[in-house]
């Protein structure tokens, strides 16, 4: 087996400074037309030529396509640096485009054969509508709104989706996308976040080198990992901006806000390598950590906009440029954070001038304030089964019909939601080591207002008292073992390595062993997770037994009462759980709640759909004097889709939290 790696090794940064962090450096020299919109400069103009039309500012440049929204070309007019001749969607794979995934179709689809028209064309901004609404062409009404305005340095993208009765029947949307590609090799450059900080992907030559281990996943030739879904973004409320550069010009993705998208613990791809370059990654809709849209007839949806920001620095060493673009980039987010919502935006649904504001404070009953964590309001929807497991309309994880508003809680407990559409919602948040979530209905927003909800106290559910609780209430599996260290589950192939680990299982002794090393992150459903082509380059022999974890914990035994277990999930895959109390079944989940696979294993991340499963009751006279053992077990083998088999053997759970409490 390869040595373990660091980030930068695994994502072949090669002959770079130490460190990952982003260099702060000040984004003065960094092109700066981006400060807000200004009425001075040239206007913007439209040149219509016959099957595409052109759009400039005199800062950039970009030609669209009619019938496809597709981008064939973007300028950076206003280059100070020998820049302005480039195209920098340029190479054989290069453009801006729409890849869809819906029920209607077996493979990704464009738009195609688009009704064109001109929705505002003035010297300070020029909005033009690629339209289908053609139910033989798209099971879906489609309308791509790209937006230039007077001083602007990027366009912006937004998509009104519906669906009216003229379509056809289950719809089911599980990747709408807009992407920006420079299949150019100088486009090695690219920043997630400043955790991650400045990156640079390997060379074509490396990747043909490696071996393929998974879908976008592979061993390169040093014995690294590389796979686009390392990055991805870890928190969506806490990600508005990614880029990808050739260290000169830097192509950043913004949104203001993703009221749209999910929620904030939401994950999504930003970007990664693209045949000789990069790819920009805006998803309107995308199921790849969460579930798809199967949304009702008459339903109607504006998604964004997102907002494609260009920067530029003058000559000089290449990842110190990327640095300085990338501060450039915050700064441009920042301001297009403080313009959301975007009052140009006229179609109703969006409700640019009636959304209001939405503050309260939330007091923990048994510990005061509630901090670190996030308020949210949203519109449950109605159950509806997906893929054989129910989804609790009243989550708004599985809110994709609506949108879901949200700001973080202040160390005093106090939140303020901005930009809240008028209607009544319900009010959930959740905070960092309170279990459960807080949920009051019935908050009505009026129009362009501010609501104040007052001091709401909330009363986590508690059954009696606390016998043992592993793990804290964070929506997140980190904090347990990871192999490889904290970043170990997206650096590497981090299941291949379990049986290493724990070659007896996970068999955990309460009040003696440590969560941070003794308990695992993600719980696989079989002794040996991994493909045979993963198992076979880890040099591991196949063991498809399944794996039960034991907890142990001594108590002095109870002739009464009633003991209650409750287990919160922060991931699954095809995952099933049987628990067992010194040989007694006390409940079987077959199958778990939610939707019945989030990617989490094998898409290298540390959370996916969180779930809270119903408490578990039982007669408080199963735990007897001395050392008792708590088991959990798959059900039954994990199950996958036929299409989705290749992921069976990364099956398995995530654990949150799990808490047993007695009541006599």
């Amino acid at each position: 087996m390869p040595s373990p790696i660091t980030r930068r090794g695994a994502l072949g940064l090669i002959g770079a400074a130490t460190g990952t962090a982003a260099l702060s450096l000040p984004a003065a020299t960094a092109f700066a037309a981006n400060a807000g919109k200004t009425t001075d400069g040239p206007g913007v103009t439209l040149v219509d030529n016959g099957t595409t039309v052109t759009l400039a500012n005199g800062i950039i440049q970009f030609t669209v396509v009619k019938a496809s929204a597709k981008i064939t070309d973007l300028r950076l007019l206003a280059s100070d640096h020998g820049n302005g001749d480039t195209n920098l969607l340029s190479g054989r794979s290069g453009n801006g485009y729409t890849p869809i995934n819906y029920s209607g179709a077996t493979v990704s689809v464009g738009l195609k054969n688009a009704s064109f028209s001109v929705v505002t064309e003035t010297a300070d901004r020029v909005e033009i509508s690629m339209l289908d609404n053609d139910p033989s062409l798209l099971g879906f009404y489609l309308d791509i709104r790209l937006v230039l305005e007077r001083g602007r340095s990027g366009l912006y993208n937004y998509w009104i989706i519906k669906y009216p009765e003229t379509m056809p029947d289950g719809l089911s949307l599980g990747q709408l996308r807009y992407a920006y590609s420079a299949d150019d090799p100088a486009f090695r450059w690219f920043v997630v976040d400043d955790d991650r900080g400045v990156q640079r992907r390997p060379t074509a030559e490396e990747l043909a080198g490696g071996v393929t281990l998974q879908d976008s996943v592979y061993a390169l030739p040093d014995g690294s990992i590389y796979s686009k879904y390392q990055n991805k973004s870890n928190l969506e409320g806490d990600s508005n901006v990614f880029m990808m550069s050739n260290g000169r010009v830097g192509l950043s993705l913004i949104q203001a806000n993703k009221d749209w998208f999910g929620g904030p613990t939401r994950q999504e791809l930003t970007t990664h390598d693209y045949y000789n370059g990069m790819i920009l990654l805006w998803h309107p809709v995308s199921s790849h950590y969460g579930i798809d849209v199967q949304p009702p007839k008459g339903w109607e949806k504006v998604y964004g906009p997102s907002y494609l920001h260009i920067g530029e620095v003058a000559a000089g060493d290449e990842e110190t440029n990327v640095a300085t673009l990338w501060e450039d980039a915050k700064q441009t987010a920042a301001r297009e954070q403080e313009s959301w919502p975007y009052r140009w935006i006229t179609d109703p649904t969006y409700a640019a001038t009636t959304r209001s504001t939405v503050s309260g404070k939330i007091v923990v009953s048994s510990r005061g304030p509630a901090d670190n964590g996030w308020a949210l309001l949203y519109q449950p929807e109605p159950d509806r089964v997906w893929q054989s497991a129910t989804l609790d309309g009243n989550d708004w994880q599985h809110n994709g019909h609506g949108y879901v508003y949200s700001a973080k809680i202040g160390t005093d407990g106090r939140f303020t939601i901005p930009a809240v559409r008028p209607g009544t919602y319900t009010l959930a948040a959740f905070s960092k080591g309170v279990l459960g979530e807080y949920r009051r209905p019935g908050i009505k927003v009026p129009a362009a207002t501010a609501v104040s909800t007052g001091t709401l106290v909330w009363a986590p559910t508690s059954h009696g008292t606390t016998l043992w609780q592993i793990g804290t209430p964070d929506r997140s599996a980190q904090e347990f073992h990871i192999s490889g260290g904290r970043s170990g589950y997206s650096d590497t192939l981090t299941w291949l390595e379990y049986p290493y680990d724990f070659p007896e299982g996970v068999d955990f002794k309460v009040g003696v062993d440590d969560p941070a090393t003794d308990w695992n992150y993600f719980h696989p459903a079989v002794r040996t997770p991994g493909t045979p082509t993963q198992l076979a380059w880890r040099g591991t022999t196949a063991d498809s037994s399944l794996e039960t974890w034991k907890i142990r914990f001594d108590s002095n035994g109870y002739r009464r009462g009633t003991g209650y277990l409750d287990i919160h999930l922060t991931g699954a895959v095809f995952g099933t759980l049987a628990v067992t109390l010194n040989g007694t079944e006390i409940a079987s989940f077959t199958p778990l709640p939610g939707v019945n696979r989030d990617a989490c294993s094998y898409r290298l991340a540390v959370r996916g759909m969180h779930r809270q499963l119903k408490t578990i009751s039982f007669p408080a006279g199963l735990i007897h004097r001395g050392e008792n053992v708590l088991a959990l077990a798959p059900a039954a083998p994990a199950e996958a889709p036929t299409s989705d088999n290749w992921m069976q053997p990364m099956a398995g759970v995530m654990y949150d939290t799990i808490r047993l409490q007695v009541h006599r």
